[in-house]
């Protein structure tokens, strides 16, 4: 019997770890097939996933099976490390910097006082928000002193990006992607930092199983593709539904010539730890900015966090006007 439940033991471990290695394993095949990249997006709860299987391991004498969990957690955290490590603010004399909130309140947001409170907090620049529909719209008037520039989809449109500023904010439209979805894409100018900036928000599809498998890369290749029309810098800020490492981001950053905003702590599901969250919501920038800070604020009432982005313009010759 005692024999029987070592062996049993020994299996549900093997078992774990074997789970625990398959968003790892995604990770490096991400390329090869849509399947894996979708199994990637779970690298960082698997990092915490073997750190517990390693202790777990050790308390019940399996050492090798623990050194692997081990061995494994660090691998995924060095693999993925590119885009969980914070910034580095540029040496050298200070630049001109600006601050940007990106948050997805939820439509079901139950607690819009906590998400006027947060963005107050937040003491941001320039405030994206999704999901904002028409009812929530109407309770973020408390905002307009600190923000007096507003733009907003029409009601008429399914579109659910708002946009808040203390600078005047100049629309340029509203473009969708050419799938079934349709997801939108507010394009608008702003001078921040003495720097006029073209702002793309963007709010893609779920992936798959809520959608067909390529329907998100398709997607960010058409955003790239109205990105890189875009004119001097640029500012791309939303809910991507995709982790910073896998094909949907890469499909966007690379032809658009973007770097994207790193820093450790996803941003959904909020009910799970920081580290254990999958960072969907991002920030990218072109030429002439660079990102200095990145901060994942306490949830407000969502099912994603807040990210706060400072920015600086460190590159002042490509700030042109229209």
């Amino acid at each position: 019997m005692l024999k029987f439940i070592n062996s049993a033991v020994s299996f549900v471990l093997l078992a774990a770890l074997a789970l625990c290695a398959v968003p790892l394993v995604g990770f490096w095949g991400r390329s090869l097939h849509w399947s894996f990249d979708m199994a990637s997006h779970f690298v960082l709860p698997s990092v915490i996933a073997a750190c517990a299987l390693s202790v777990l391991a050790g308390l019940l004498l399996r050492a090798w099976t623990g050194a692997g969990a081990l061995a494994l957690a660090i691998t995924a955290s060095l693999s993925v490390s590119p885009w969980t490590t914070q910034p580095r603010a540029t040496a050298g004399t200070p630049v001109p910097t600006f601050k940007v909130l990106q948050f997805n309140v939820w439509y079901r947001n139950g607690d819009v006082a906590r998400v006027i409170e947060t963005v107050r907090r937040s003491d941001a620049d320039l405030v994206v928000l999704l999901e904002a529909v028409p009812p929530l719209r109407e309770q973020l008037s408390g905002l307009s002193a600190l923000y007096p520039h507003r733009l907003a989809c029409p009601d008429t449109e399914p579109c659910d990006i708002v946009v808040l500023s203390r600078v005047p904010l100049a629309a340029r439209g509203v473009q969708r992607t050419n799938d079934v979805f349709r997801s939108p894409i507010m394009t608008l100018r702003a001078t921040l930092a003495g720097c006029p900036i073209t702002v793309h928000a963007v709010h893609l599809a779920r992936p798959f199983p809520f959608n067909a498998p390529q329907a998100q890369l398709s997607q960010a290749r058409d955003v790239a593709r109205i990105v890189s029309e875009g004119p001097g810098v640029r500012l791309v800020v939303g809910d991507f539904n995709a982790a910073p490492w896998g094909r949907t981001m890469q499909a966007i950053i690379s032809p658009a010539r973007l770097q994207l905003l790193p820093g450790a702590g996803g941003t959904w599901p909020v009910t799970l730890p920081r580290q254990m969250r999958i960072p969907i919501d991002h920030l990218a920038a072109g030429e002439g900015l660079s990102f200095l800070k990145r901060e994942v604020l306490p949830r407000a009432g969502s099912d994603h966090a807040p990210v706060l982005a400072t920015i600086g313009v460190t590159d002042a010759s490509r700030c042109v006007g229209d």
